[in-house]
């Protein structure tokens, strides 16, 4: 299989053509199959494909897409793991898979560089300016539509501003970023 996609929304769409219809998710531990409703077992997933695409060569900032295939049912679908947090919560042996599929890593250059998927991109240099100024949404449900087609689960959220951005991979995994999980009504941030 050949993917010519330049950008993660063209491959998932090149990928759903050829056959990759199911979406895949990693849920409480769990690799689920969102389309089917139904939970996977890991040790029957193959890796057919992994793609990674980076916004800027050596930034840490990039999308990897798994083309995965379940065996005995013949079931192909995505993983979409556009944090670049590969195996976080996952299943070990599904972790294990993934890591060892060799990645075809392209970059996805856009033409205007300081967005990614509809929203404003704050780099590390920004987010060092500042530390206190962002967080990390989890499950609001107002969220901006996702271009994957599946919709974000998290999203960085500059309080200044109020908006929505995308923090660069490493920003992430910096200990002084907050995660903010949406409580109702009246979660804060």
């Amino acid at each position: 299989m050949k993917i010519d996609a330049t950008d993660a929304v063209a491959a998932l769409s090149e990928l759903v053509d050829a056959g990759f219809t199911h979406d895949f998710r990693i849920q409480n531990g769990k690799l689920v199959d969102v389309s089917a409703g139904l939970a996977v077992n890991p040790a029957e997933v193959t890796v057919r494909m992994k793609l990674r695409f980076e916004t800027e060569p050596g930034s840490g900032d990039a999308s990897n897409i798994y083309a995965l295939e379940i065996a005995d049912t013949g079931v192909k679908g995505f993983l979409v793991d556009a944090l670049d947090l590969e195996g976080d919560g996952a299943p070990q042996d599904l972790v294990k898979s993934l890591k060892t599929a060799e990645p075809d890593t392209r970059s996805e250059m856009t033409e205007d560089e300081d967005y990614r998927y509809g929203v404003r991109k704050v780099r590390k240099s920004e987010f060092n300016a500042d530390p206190g100024r962002y967080v990390l949404r989890l499950g609001f449900p107002d969220f901006p539509e996702c271009p994957f087609g599946q919709g974000f689960t998290m999203l960085g959220f500059d309080t200044a501003r109020q908006e929505y951005v995308w923090l660069v991979t490493k920003i992430i995994g910096d200990e002084r970023l907050q995660r903010v999980p949406f409580q109702g009504e009246n979660s804060e941030a």
